[in-house]
């Protein structure tokens, strides 16, 4: 493995990291998008505000993460040398392996994160406002679990 073929996997796992953390928001976006829209009279415009900031912050991201994951190659020319695409560097692990364990490791981080926030508002679960954060909880727990239980096979899609 060369170099620049490290500079690769790492900028490849920075977007899937980006991706997976973007779309673990989605729910939470949703929810007050949700929320905004049912009671859009009696909010103020900082909501309003606050809506399109959220919501362009989640394009941003989204797109920043395509761009990273589509473009690794054209990255990786941009910041490396002749010299490192010569130089030969030892890892422990294939892209594919390193794939994987950077899935399961994001994908664990979102289940660690999120899960006590989903027993905490299970276990407080009192009025709509409640209901919606069990949903977006929810939501993030079933992404972390997808990103960890099919960590081999979009390894294997990004080692492509």
């Amino acid at each position: 493995m060369k170099k620049s073929d490290i500079y690769e996997v790492a900028i490849k796992v920075l977007g899937i990291y980006l991706l997976v953390a973007d779309i673990s928001k989605l729910p939470n976006l949703l929810t007050f998008i949700g929320n905004h829209v049912s009671s859009s009279a009696e909010q103020p415009a900082e909501q309003g505000n606050l809506l399109l900031v959220n919501g362009l912050n989640f394009i941003f991201l989204i797109v920043l993460a395509i761009l990273l994951i589509a473009g690794t190659k054209r990255i990786t020319r941009w910041i490396t040398s002749e010299s490192d695409y010569q130089e030969n560097a030892k890892l422990f692990a294939e892209r594919k392996v390193i794939y994987e364990i950077s899935l399961v490791i994001i994908g664990g981080l979102l289940l660690v994160g999120t899960i006590p926030d989903f027993l905490y508002h299970l276990y407080t679960l009192a009025n709509a406002n409640e209901q919606s954060n069990i949903v977006s909880a929810g939501a993030k727990i079933f992404i972390g679990i997808m990103t960890v239980a099919f960590a081999k096979r979009i390894g294997a899609y990004f080692a492509k």
